[in-house]
């Protein structure tokens, strides 16, 4: 076998003859190369012949190093990949040219990832005479590349896929859904659950970290073997249903996923009950675009959530585009209050004995440039929702203090009424009405007796304590308190005497139904004697006609408001009303 050896070493070195030691000293070297060296010939029958293997090749090829050379490849390598290099080698052996190419093979449990070099040596006439292939373990370097994307693609905490490998995966959904002749439809469903900050804060995050692993192979069971669930955030996971023929198929998965809800978690041996709210989006109903997929079906979630939770929800494409609406006309609001693209209306309060005018409620009223009249039904809930409310508060107040101002200056302060301004609780929770109320008086120089604030029993709801303390200050300052929509809470009496009330404004529904003896009546006659025996005013509003007016008059009532005497009027309108103060 030496001779063997040094024959064929001799042929890679180029070397006719040499001394043993130099032969032994190329062996030596390739012997010691971090890499594997096999020095392959091709016999007359095109069997490939392992002429020489150094040990790091026999290594990686697991070769027992008694083996024979030269033998043929096959006989010493019996690995089923074997056909792979040989292949390559025989390519080389015909064509002449060197070849690089990565490969991977498997000795039992064990897969190895290989790089591979083939370099023909020539005889005097050009032909390939033997080839030389290096073998590099890529092993290593593979698993850690293999290793690094799973974490790139995965969550950490459940080991599901993370937002990019869910897109991924949907994007490919998506294009498969859509292809002709592909009926199939796909869908995503967002998960969130509910309450969950509830289980963090009374076990601890380690314990919402272990509930949310739970959490994720309970919905792993709940889907198909061709459905991917993934963890997108905190406590929302994603769903991807790639192939379904009918909505029911979706629907089906949604039932299984509440089902499951039904069962109570044990968390560090406490039974733990939760729900989660899933928001549906399929390529039938909403844009096939993967983001816009994945914001349809956020968008049903969020609907979910605020239809109660623990129920699903499937996008409609109208609802998105009443919701797109709402998000345009919020900025457009943001604007206007900003740019004081708002007007305040005035809507006359009436003494019913005189027939002339109490006061006025300032009513907001927004003309938009392309819309038109926007109803504050729809405006006024938006802007508590989103916070505008705040800013527009503080302007309404500003606006009507400037106008008693107005008013003051132009017909006196004998002719000069006050103005009711509404205030919400939610300008009551983020802000100091008070001080606020003050500003305007002192801005204006004006009197706390031309200013009234009105507010509902649902703002005192929200936050009694807070609101009680604000109004008692703003008494202080001599101005007067409103109590708006009495009459149609559970709690209105009680409101009477708890909190600092100085008008009581009965709402209109008690009017609309009002006839002669029946029950609305008695009730509003009751209102009349008890606010009598208070010391508050009454102010009856929505009175469109005339006998309801002399219903109220006979029942002693004073004062009241309606579209019998007025609508509400522009700021030019009601100084006329004011300057002439205009008997009915």
């Amino acid at each position: 076998m030496a001779d063997t050896l040094g024959s064929k070493v001799s042929a890679i070195s180029h070397h006719e003859s040499g001394a043993a030691s130099k032969i032994v000293n190329t062996s030596a070297v390739t012997e010691c190369l971090p890499v594997g060296v096999l020095v392959l010939g091709n016999t007359a029958s095109n069997v490939v012949e392992a002429l020489f293997i150094n040990g790091f090749a026999r290594d990686i090829f697991d070769l027992k190093s008694q083996a024979q050379l030269p033998c043929p490849l096959d006989s010493i390598w019996t690995a089923s990949d074997s056909h792979i290099l040989v292949g390559q080698i025989l390519e080389v052996f015909r064509s002449g040219a060197k070849a690089n190419f990565e490969w991977n093979m498997r000795s039992g449990a064990i897969e190895r990832f290989l790089a591979s070099q083939l370099i023909p040596l020539m005889d005097h006439e050009g032909n390939v005479h033997q080839v030389v292939c290096t073998v590099e373990d890529q092993t290593a370097e593979k698993l850690a590349e293999r290793n690094l994307l799973h974490h790139a693609f995965h969550d950490a905490l459940t080991g599901q896929p993370n937002r990019v490998l869910f897109r991924n995966k949907l994007e490919q959904a998506v294009s498969e859904s859509t292809r002709d002749g592909v009926s199939m439809g796909c869908a995503v469903l967002i998960i969130n659950i509910d309450r969950f900050q509830q289980i963090n804060e009374s076990f601890g995050h380690s314990a919402g970290d272990r509930f949310l692993i739970s959490m994720a192979s309970t919905l792993r069971r709940c889907i198909r073997g061709s459905d991917t669930l993934a963890r997108l955030s905190g406590d929302e996971f994603a769903i991807l249903v790639s192939r379904f023929n009918d909505l029911e198929e979706v629907e089906m998965i949604c039932s299984r996923i509440h089902d499951a809800m039904q069962q109570p978690y044990d968390l560090d041996g406490n039974e733990v009950f939760t729900s989660v709210s899933v928001g549906v989006a399929t390529t039938i109903d909403s844009n096939t675009h993967p983001e816009d997929l994945i914001r349809d079906a956020d968008f049903a979630m969020h609907r979910a959530k605020s239809a109660g939770k623990a129920r699903s929800e499937i996008f409609h494409s109208e609802s998105h585009q009443r919701a797109r609406s709402q998000f345009h006309l919020e900025t457009e609001l943001r604007r206007a209050v900003e740019r004081k693209g708002l007007m305040l209306y005035y809507q006359p309060i009436v003494d019913l004995k005189t027939q002339k005018i109490r006061s006025f409620e300032a009513l907001t009223r927004w003309i938009h440039k392309d819309r038109g009249f926007v109803s504050p039904v729809e405006f006024i809930p938006l802007a508590e929702e989103t916070g505008i409310i705040v800013n527009l508060g503080r302007w309404a107040m500003d606006a009507a203090c400037e106008q008693v101002r107005a008013w003051i200056d132009t017909v006196g302060p004998e002719k000069t009424v006050p103005i009711n301004v509404n205030v919400s609780g939610i300008q009551f929770a983020r802000d100091d009405v008070a001080s606020m109320v003050q500003e305007g008086l002192e801005k204006y120089n004006i009197d706390g007796r031309y200013i009234r604030v009105e507010l509902t029993e649902t703002s005192i709801m929200a936050n009694p304590t807070r609101i009680s303390e604000s109004l008692q200050k703003i008494r202080k300052l001599g101005v007067k308190v409103a109590l708006d929509d009495f009459g149609t809470g559970y709690s209105s009496l009680n409101y009477l005497h708890q909190f600092p009330i100085d008008i009581i404004k009965i709402d209109r529904s008690f009017i609309n139904q009002l006839e002669y003896d029946n029950q609305p009546y008695k009730i509003l006659k009751m209102i009349g004697i008890l606010a009598q025996n208070l010391g508050h005013d009454v102010v009856a509003e929505g009175l469109e006609d005339l006998e309801h007016i002399e219903m109220l008059r006979s029942m002693g009532f004073e004062y009241a408001q309606g579209y019998y005497y007025s609508k509400p009027v522009e700021a030019s309108k009601a100084s006329e009303y004011v300057a002439g103060n205009i008997p009915w």
